[in-house]
């Protein structure tokens, strides 16, 4: 696959893909490795894509939809010199190797700075299965070089592997190496994959990168990640993903809904807890295929209309309990949840993300309601939960003006 920019911006991308039946469509994640290149692709800003294949074949269509839906052209060409009239002097064209599969963060800060061919220490990209560039040095399986290099293809067979080539041309040109730094070569983050045993064997760990949170997780977010991590793979293959998940987040709120309609808060309380770990789950599809995949539109609703969802299924649920001051007026008896949930708002935006995401763990808090709702403490426990958030928030605007005033 490869990817050009018009003239005017004098930048171009490229990402080959010489037999995408064999290695492109390979599949991580439920995507194919050409869907995973043409992501990275338009990390790297590439405003046309070059896919040297045949143009009949089955993954032309939806990679062509993909990038026109991110604003860049697409164009599927035979061969190597299918590319010759896309591509103009005035154009940078960047490469990546068939079967290529990196982080999008990883590539950026090496392609950026200029023409170069990215490369790594010979024994571990040898065993990586990286075509050999020198005595100390394999290749990285990308490239970016001046669009003037491509008249240099005009002579080379239909067959031949593009990025091999095109590589080869480049360090006779001149054009430096640039070595993967250490953070690139850790395991996962850059890797080259030539069969449907390899795909398998690094699916793991690339979903493993992607839904990784650098900051610490509440009970709930950790839930929902490990169960990403187990059922995600299998999900993404069946071509649901998070969709499903937020779905079924959603009935879970309306089961809630009614049995607490019927006045059985404390199930629909545990079931509002369940949805949160389900609206959370769907929210760490949304980042991967944000960063993996780079949507033009997301297909997931953000995490605070999930938020809002949960909120409005617990105060709800509240506002139905039976308890001795039913007879009250509608105004009275929401007061209480919409001051409990309005203040764990509160006190999870002023608060440090680690403490905030224990704070706003909807799930422990509608499993602590639930508790006390067969108890029936209920109304004392919502009570005793607003005054913590009312103190939680006012200590974390007493730190605040501290560090103002130091």
């Amino acid at each position: 696959m490869v990817e050009p920019t018009g003239p005017d911006h004098g930048t171009a991308a490229a990402a080959t893909q010489s037999t995408p039946v064999a290695v492109g469509a390979l599949r991580v994640g439920g995507l194919s490795l050409a869907r995973h290149q043409l992501g990275l692709a338009l990390a790297l800003g590439c405003e046309r894509i070059i896919c040297a294949t045949h143009p009949h074949e089955p993954e032309m269509p939806v990679l062509r939809q993909a990038a026109e839906d991110a604003g860049a052209s697409f164009h599927a060409v035979p061969g190597v010199r299918g590319m010759l009239g896309l591509v103009s002097v005035a154009d940078d064209v960047i490469a990546f190797a068939e079967g290529l599969l990196v982080l999008p963060e990883l590539m950026l800060p090496l392609i950026e700075d200029g023409a170069c061919v990215l490369s790594q220490p010979i024994e571990i990209g040898l065993a990586a299965g990286f075509e050999r560039l020198d005595i100390n040095h394999a290749s990285a399986g990308a490239l970016r070089v001046p669009g003037r290099l491509i008249e240099r293809l005009a002579g080379v067979p239909d067959d031949a592997d593009p990025f091999s080539i095109l590589q080869r041309v480049a360090l006779q040109s001149g054009v430096g190496q640039r070595v993967l730094p250490a953070s690139a070569l850790e395991p996962g983050h850059w890797q080259l994959v030539r069969n449907d045993e390899q795909a398998h064997a690094v699916e793991e760990g690339w979903f493993r990168l992607h839904t990784h949170d650098g900051g610490a997780q509440g009970l709930s977010g950790r839930v929902a990640r490990r169960g990403v991590r187990l059922l995600g793979p299998a999900l993404l293959h069946a071509g649901s993903g998070g969709t499903v998940v937020a779905l079924a987040g959603l009935v879970l709120c309306a089961l809630a809904l009614v049995t607490g309609w019927f006045g059985f808060t404390a199930t629909g309380c545990v079931l509002a807890a369940g949805a949160w770990v389900l609206f959370l789950s769907a929210s760490l599809f949304g980042r991967v295929e944000r960063r993996s995949l780079r949507l033009a539109r997301p297909r997931l609703a953000p995490m605070r209309v999930y938020g809002g969802v949960l909120d409005l299924t617990l105060a709800l649920l509240l506002l139905w309990n039976e308890s001795p001051r039913m007879g009250q007026e509608l105004a009275y008896r929401a007061f209480e949840p919409v001051m409990l949930l309005g203040l764990l708002r509160l006190a999870s935006a002023l608060m440090p993300p680690e403490r905030a995401a224990w704070v706003s763990d909807r799930a422990l808090l509608a499993v602590l309601l639930g508790a006390a709702s067969m108890v029936g403490w209920l109304d004392s426990a919502i009570m005793a939960l607003a005054l913590l958030y009312l103190g939680l928030a006012l200590n974390a605007v007493h730190r605040a003006s501290q560090l103002t005033s130091a």
